[in-house]
């Protein structure tokens, strides 16, 4: 039996990790999992990689208003840099701008006061499941 390859969905903290899910087939995203203050998250990225067949790996990009000077992009790119050292599979940048809108219906429609970072990197993994299912 053939596994199908799935999408790992990655929104990026200094101390939390969010992690979604989506296979080829559905093209669904869904909440996995949430790293928080991994000694070695590289390692463990690729440790779930294998486990759950992923293929491709889309990871959020924070372009805000600050543009590419902020901290946190500069701490994203940094991590992305480790993560193709660390990890041979397709790593695409995903923008997160397009991502807010899309969180905030979310939010008002769950009534949840703030999203988790698990569900950050399942509307991130989406938004580009969504734009490539457009294309």
């Amino acid at each position: 039996m053939i596994l199908q390859q799935k999408y790992l969905g990655i929104d990026y903290g200094a101390n939390k990790i969010g992690l979604a899910l989506a296979d080829l087939e559905t093209k669904i995203a869904t909440p996995f999992k949430i790293l928080i203050k991994e000694k070695n998250p590289i390692a463990k990225i690729k440790e779930i990689c294998e486990q759950e067949n992923i293929g491709k790996i889309i990871v959020g990009i924070p372009v805000g208003l600050k543009g590419v000077d902020s901290k946190q992009y500069k701490n994203t790119v940094a991590f992305i840099d480790k993560l193709k050292q660390g990890i041979n599979l397709e790593i695409i940048e995903q923008d997160e701008k397009l991502t807010s809108i899309y969180a905030q219906k979310l939010m008002r429609e769950t009534k949840a006061k703030k999203l988790d970072d698990d569900v950050a990197a399942m509307i991130i993994l989406q938004s580009y499941l969504d734009e490539f299912k457009n294309k």
